[in-house]
C-alpha cells in the first residue's frame, strides 16, 4: 500500500476519535462509586429512610355505657346469644352451689364472688346441712344495665324465676317447711368480661336478690 494511503487512514482515525470524544464526553471522578464517607454524609443530610408511624394500639382501654358502646367495643357481641348463655349459667351456678361443686363454680364465677360462695358451701358442709335448688320456671330474663370501664364490660341481668329451695339439717330434716313449695325469686346478677382477652366467656361477678314486688 502506498505511504500516502496509510497517512490518509491515520488522519481519518484521529478525526473520528476526536469527534466521539466531543459527543460522548470524558470519564471523570464522578463516575466512580461513592466511598463510605460520601454515603454517610448523604444520610447525615436528612436523606435517610423515614420510619413509618407506629400502628394504632388495638388494645386501647375503652369505657362507655349501654349496648351500643359494647357493640362498638366487641363487634361479635350478640344480645340474644348472651341472654341464652346467661340463662344457662344461672341454672348451672345455682345447681353447682347447691351441690357444692367448687370446680364448676370456678369456671363460672369471678374470683371475689367465688371466695364468698366457697365460704358459704364450707359453712354448710361443716354444719352437715344440705341444699336442694330446683328452677321450676324462668319467667323473664332481661338486661338492666351495661357498663364498660377500661375495656372490662359488665352486664347486669334481671332474672324472674319460680324456684324451690329446700335446706336440710344434719338429720336430713327440712329446716323450713314453708319453703317446700315453689316460690318467686328476682335475682339481679352482674356478669363481667375483659374484652382485651381472647377468652369469650363471661363470669358472674356480683349477685343481688330483690323482692318480686319492688
Amino acid at each position: 500500500m502506498p505511504f500516502i494511503d496509510i497517512l490518509i487512514f491515520a488522519v481519518i482515525a484521529i478525526l473520528l476519535a476526536l469527534r466521539l470524544r466531543s459527543v460522548l464526553g470524558q470519564r471523570t471522578g464522578y463516575e466512580q462509586p461513592q466511598d463510605k464517607n460520601e454515603k454517610e454524609s448523604f444520610a447525615d443530610k436528612g436523606n435517610a429512610p423515614i420510619p413509618f408511624p407506629k400502628a394504632v394500639d388495638t388494645n386501647a382501654k375503652i369505657s362507655g355505657s349501654g349496648l351500643d358502646a359494647l357493640r362498638r367495643a366487641d363487634r361479635q357481641f350478640d344480645e340474644k346469644a348472651f341472654i341464652g348463655g346467661a340463662t344457662a349459667a344461672f341454672q348451672m351456678i345455682l345447681s353447682a352451689y347447691a351441690e357444692g361443686d367448687q370446680a364448676q363454680l370456678k369456671r363460672l364465677l369471678g374470683y371475689d364472688l367465688l371466695q364468698s360462695f366457697v365460704q358459704s358451701i364450707n359453712a354448710r358442709v361443716s354444719a352437715k346441712e344440705s341444699l336442694e335448688i330446683t328452677v321450676n320456671e324462668i319467667r323473664e330474663v332481661s338486661i338492666l344495665n351495661v357498663e364498660l370501664v377500661e375495656s372490662v364490660a359488665s352486664i347486669t341481668v334481671h332474672f324472674h324465676t319460680l324456684q324451690t329451695r329446700i335446706a336440710r339439717d344434719a338429720d336430713d330434716a327440712i329446716i323450713d317447711e314453708s319453703e317446700t313449695e315453689p316460690q318467686e325469686f328476682i335475682d339481679i346478677w352482674t356478669f363481667e368480661r375483659d374484652l382485651t382477652l381472647s377468652d369469650p366467656n363471661w363470669k358472674l361477678a356480683e349477685t343481688e336478690s330483690a323482692d318480686k314486688d319492688s
